[in-house]
């Protein structure tokens, strides 16, 4: 996040021990992702972190290699979906649609790949997609630019704030299992938790 942030010596890491050995272990793994690919190809897996980066205005490496390994991961994963919209199709499809929609519109209104653009020009092209404006293409014949970008910002945003550099540029103190709240009244914080501008 480019904004400063309220907790600027709050590492959440640093009470890791307080945790199980589960939660423990899977946090961890969201603190150093391996860059590997099941799903995505290279080049959409390179797409899909640009667009994260664009869409949460982050540009820490590690984050953002989390974000596109979480959504590269479920689409990989044999587990189906709770809900769809009548009418869009399976993730998986709409995904690969929907990023060479981003790309087909890109080079029609830039002649350039989306990651080459620069960044008003992606920050542009994505409000396009969102309201659904963008120049006609073969996806987006096949699918609507709204629908992607609905599911593609819910998955950003769900990994996004799942990695544990933003819990702690948010201030969240992490899992609290097996310690537990103690000072619960409005107002009180726990001795591990936040301090608002370190205080």
């Amino acid at each position: 996040m480019s904004r400063r942030s309220h907790y600027p010596t709050y590492n959440v890491w640093d009470q890791h021990e307080h945790w199980d050995p589960h939660t423990r272990q899977i946090v961890a793994q969201r603190r150093t992702p391996v860059i590997s690919h099941s799903f995505l190809t290279r080049q959409e897996a390179m797409l899909v972190q640009t667009l994260a980066g664009v869409l949460t205005d982050e540009y820490r490496q590690e984050v953002l290699t989390f974000v596109t390994q979480h959504i590269d991961q479920s689409l990989n994963s044999p587990v189906g979906e709770s809900q769809r919209k009548a009418g869009v199709p399976e993730k998986k499809v709409l995904y690969r649609l929907g990023l060479s929609g981003i790309n087909e519109a890109s080079h029609r209104l830039y002649r350039r790949d989306f990651i080459g653009l620069k960044q008003p020009e992606q920050e542009e092209l994505l409000r396009r997609v969102e309201k659904g404006t963008v120049p006609e293409t073969s996806a987006w014949q096949q699918v609507a630019p709204q629908d992607f970008f609905q599911k593609l910002l819910y998955d950003v945003v769900n990994a996004y704030y799942s990695h544990p550099l933003v819990w702690s540029d948010i201030g969240y103190g992490g899992p609290a299992y097996p310690r537990g709240y103690v000072r619960v009244e409005k107002g009180l914080v726990d001795p591990w938790e936040a301090k608002k501008d370190g205080e």
